[in-house]
């Protein structure tokens, strides 16, 4: 059989496929799609990571002012029966060769409101100031009795000869303590408290302890002198008081025991804080509450005395670390309820966004411990 002869007809035009301006047409559209696709993509990111940024911002500032405003609750703990003449006084202290002092006061506001200092004890007995009557040696005299006071426990000494001094101790033996005695050991006097140098038996552990507070020049300087037995009072502020000293650094609220430790053992709290500030309220006329501006001051004025600072305000600005393109926020954040703005420096403050957490919070431990009975 032969071959059938082409017929040079040519293909339909179906099966020639797509010319070069169809082509070119389809690539546009291509194109434009994926353009449409990326900018929804790229508002979409921005919008994502916005909400991100104010959320980690948000919970920043919240963790923030609850750490602060829970330590102020605290503020007091252990001394806030101390008559006002001692609340104020200088505390002499040490600690294992590192001398130091601060005022005994709950709460201590520096540097224009950036830095917060809280005393608070951890003693879980509700114990006003325990009275002595005689010290020589390191070794109290009791008025009545040492209930309360444990040996492990620290605790602040006042004078009634001189208000402007005070001295924190480690009770090496007080309540229900026991000593070296020829039969092996006796119980420790119960109208005595010591703060020795030699190692004890801490009441909480049950451990051999070394005192780690009670060395230095000003050890004795509680004990009487030729015309006085001494007399004052002692205020327990349990095994672990705590100093905590608040401060920003950078964009990062941060504190430390004071008491244990110095600045450069910081510890972060939340990050993205941009402005801290704290305030007295002084209840200037004397009315028992804080109600007006002027009683409400970051500095403790000339004459005035410590029971009647009854709350302290706080405010913390958080900022979102997401730069926003257009300007978002058009006038500097308000504290105070509105009656102060907080200090934006820097170029482009406006591209961020900010929220402010303020509260303020009673010395509720300063306000019952001085009440009249």
């Amino acid at each position: 059989m032969t071959p059938r002869p082409t017929t040079g007809r040519p293909m339909h035009p179906q099966q020639l496929g797509f010319s070069l301006l169809e082509t070119l047409v389809g690539l546009a559209i291509g194109m434009a799609s994926m353009l449409v696709i990326y900018q929804l993509y790229g508002v979409s990111e921005r919008q994502r990571r916005t909400v991100s940024a104010v959320s980690d911002a948000q919970s920043a500032g919240a963790l923030a002012l609850f750490s602060i405003e829970r330590d102020i609750r605290s503020a007091g703990l252990g001394f806030a029966t101390m008559e006002p003449r001692h609340l104020g006084c200088d505390v002499q202290a040490e600690l294992g060769g590192r001398a130091f002092s601060f005022p005994l006061v709950p709460v201590r506001i520096l540097n224009g409101g950036q830095e917060l200092w809280v005393l608070t004890g951890s003693s879980a007995n509700m114990v006003s100031g325990s009275r002595y009557e005689a010290s020589a040696n390191g070794v109290f005299s009791m008025e009545k009795s040492n209930a309360g006071l444990h040996a492990g426990d620290v605790a602040v000494g006042t004078s009634d000869s001189d208000t402007r001094e005070c001295l924190m101790m480690e009770i090496t033996a007080g309540a229900r303590s026991t000593v070296a005695s020829g039969t092996g050991s006796s119980p420790y006097p119960s109208n005595r408290v010591a703060q020795g140098l030699g190692s004890y038996t801490h009441f909480y552990t049950g451990a051999s302890t070394a005192p780690r507070r009670n060395g230095g020049a000003k050890r004795g300087m509680l004990d009487g002198g030729p015309g006085s037995l001494g007399e004052g009072a002692l205020y327990n502020l349990g095994p672990e008081p705590q100093l905590h000293v608040w401060s920003l650094q950078g964009q990062e609220l941060v504190y430390y025991n004071h008491l244990n430790e110095t600045s450069a053992s910081t510890v972060a709290v939340a990050h993205d804080v941009l402005s801290f500030n704290a305030e007295y309220g002084y209840d200037i006329n004397g009315d028992g509450q804080i109600d007006s501006a002027r009683e409400w001051t970051s500095t403790f004025g000339s004459g005035w005395t410590w029971d009647k600072v009854l709350a302290v305000r706080v405010a913390v600005l958080v900022r979102s670390s997401q730069y926003e393109r257009d300007e978002v926020t058009t006038e500097p954040p308000r504290w105070a309820h509105g009656s102060k703005p907080f200090d934006m420096t820097g170029d482009g403050w406006q591209h961020y966004r900010y929220r402010v957490y303020e509260s303020v919070i009673p010395l509720r431990n300063t306000l019952w411990g001085q009440q009249a009975p």
